[in-house]
């Protein structure tokens, strides 16, 4: 006759396993899911379609962060070049950057047209480490996306 309190007494240390797993999954910063995963997904061939149209329109990308100054905001510079190596001039340039151990927080910032092919925004770029930089890069008809990397270091007490 003990036998139904023992099947719901599994089910409920089930049931607080699963709520305690998620609980520490959804509050520790070094778990990431990829944002709109299911669009992404879903238009997998357009995505792959647009790769192909960044790669075949031979423009580059570099991308530079200045050194992490605590308590101030990084500037990141992103450099386009077309396929002739001509400084990519005049586009709309957004850049989302996320630092690699903490994947979950994304920043999306406009960059700046510096000039000869040179972008700019101050991120909150304040952990040393390798950064992932999404550049999304567009003049008139050209549309250009790719993925760097970047390392930001912490700047010597001469550099500040």
């Amino acid at each position: 006759m003990g036998w139904p309190i023992g099947i719901t007494a599994i089910l409920g240390a089930t049931v607080a396993a699963n709520l305690v797993m998620m609980r520490v999954a959804n509050n520790d910063p070094a778990f990431s899911v990829e944002p709109d995963y299911y669009r992404k997904a879903v238009f997998y061939d357009s995505t792959m379609a647009q790769t192909r149209r960044s790669r075949d329109l031979g423009w580059t990308v570099q991308t530079v962060a200045d050194s992490i100054v605590a308590g101030q905001p990084t500037r990141l510079r992103v450099v386009l070049h077309d396929e002739t190596a001509q400084p990519v001039q005049g586009a709309h340039v957004s850049a989302t950057v996320l630092f690699n151990a903490r994947a979950n927080d994304l920043t999306t910032a406009t960059l700046r047209d510096e000039g000869a092919g040179v972008y700019t925004a101050s991120l909150p770029i304040n952990t040393p480490g390798e950064w992932e930089v999404r550049v999304n890069a567009t003049r008139d008809t050209s549309h250009f996306m790719s993925s760097t990397r970047v390392t930001a270091v912490r700047a010597t007490h001469r550099e500040r």
